[in-house]
């Protein structure tokens, strides 16, 4: 059987991914930029705070980390076509746990120093709150966040790859390739990719060892599944092509969902209709993403490699970014949009400036996840890359 035959692109380079792991990271940016101004807490809040704001971040929040995982599947059977299990855990080993762990001791304590003073639960300097920094968990009384804040994504997919690695390696097998293009048929029937979330439905209503928490918004299991469907839909073109078809009618599912949520809060307060609904609407948004990506972000540019390069670092260091960028600009006597611009513009800045200097040295490259280069690349101009 070729592999023409069954559609599986075992050895692809979809670009669009690259794209749309970039513009994950830029949303993900403007997202706790306006976390300051939402109904919601957070470790830094404005006085005053918009409910424009909360509806913005509630939309970003719903979409944001399912489109992580489900880009992160999706690279993950690319990778598996050339490289072996224990290969791939180790590059995902060094690509985030070390970086995490870094930033656990290294920047996070400031969020959590700054948190506290916002709060009024702390009053003096840094170095006099980090030695407090490892009394107790944050969330349970104490300080320690053992999940790093935003960066419980990396430690997340990290397990998430641990625990799938030998069973996508089996997937991956040209035999069982040929078998996932039969299921793959299926789907590219109209409405058929609905079905996809029927177990995140499940998980979320019945809740399986909830006692863990949520994780951006979800059971840490139902972000497994996120993961597991992105390995899925880029097992086979039929996936690809399906998706393409039905991102139009995904669109109009996705405006009507987003209205009737509005009503639902507002009006009924059902959890059951709530969580079948937000998920019909998370679902859609994320079928638009990835077919408008799918559609006209397959393309390589001088650009890519290098923006590519630095998402990590950027993620990494963002929230810390703000968080110092906004406890100040808060105080200030201005209205919140001026606010939100001026946080987002020098956050914007400060972090591509530290990023730049990073990605000039391998011992930093190491700690914020990147690839080593050698003396020769790092003397290269960042768009020549």
């Amino acid at each position: 059987m070729t592999e023409e035959t069954y559609s599986t692109p075992k050895y692809e380079r979809r670009y669009d991914i690259d794209w749309l792991r970039i513009i994950a990271v830029f949303l993900v940016f403007i997202f706790h930029n306006a976390r300051f101004f939402d109904f919601g807490d957070w470790h830094v809040k404005n006085n005053e705070l918009d409910l424009g704001m909360t509806i913005f971040v509630n939309f970003l929040g719903g979409v944001g980390m399912p489109l992580f995982f489900i880009i992160s599947g999706m690279a993950t059977f690319f990778f598996l076509g050339f490289a072996k299990p224990g290969l791939y855990i180790k590059a995902r080993f060094v690509r985030l746990m070390i970086p995490f762990l870094i930033a656990l001791f290294l920047h996070i304590p400031i969020q959590v120093y700054l948190d506290r003073v916002s709060h009024g639960l702390f009053t003096g300097s840094f170095f006099e709150f980090y030695p407090q920094y490892f009394n107790g968990f944050y969330g349970y009384g104490g300080n320690f966040p053992w999940s790093g804040f935003h960066l419980w994504f990396l430690i997340l997919l990290f397990v998430f790859s641990l625990i799938t690695v030998i069973p996508f390696a089996h997937l991956r097998k040209e035999q069982n390739l040929q078998k996932i293009s039969k299921i793959a048929n299926f789907f590219t029937k109209s409405g058929s990719l609905y079905l996809l979330i029927i177990p995140i439905l499940i998980i979320e209503i019945l809740g399986p060892l909830s006692i863990l928490g949520q994780f951006g918004g979800y059971n840490l299991f139902s972000q497994l599944v996120f993961y597991i469907i992105g390995f899925f839909l880029a097992s086979n073109s039929k996936f690809k092509e399906s998706i393409e078809k039905h991102y139009r009618l995904a669109l109009i599912i996705g405006i009507t969902t987003t209205v009737l949520l509005l009503i639902e809060r507002l009006f009924l307060l059902i959890d059951l209709l709530f969580w079948v609904l937000g998920l019909v609407y998370v679902w859609s948004w994320l079928i638009v993403i990835l077919g408008l990506g799918s559609k006209h972000l397959n393309f390589n540019h001088k650009s890519r490699k290098f923006l590519n390069d630095i998402v990590i670092p950027f993620y990494i260091l963002h929230q810390t970014i703000i968080v110092i960028i906004g406890f100040f600009i808060v105080q200030l006597g201005l209205i919140i949009f001026i606010k939100y611009l001026i946080i987002s513009s020098l956050s914007f800045v400060i972090i591509v400036g530290l990023v730049l200097i990073i990605r000039k040295a391998n011992f930093l490259r190491f700690m914020f996840g990147m690839s080593l280069k050698k003396k020769k690349e790092l003397q290269e101009k960042p768009i020549e890359q």
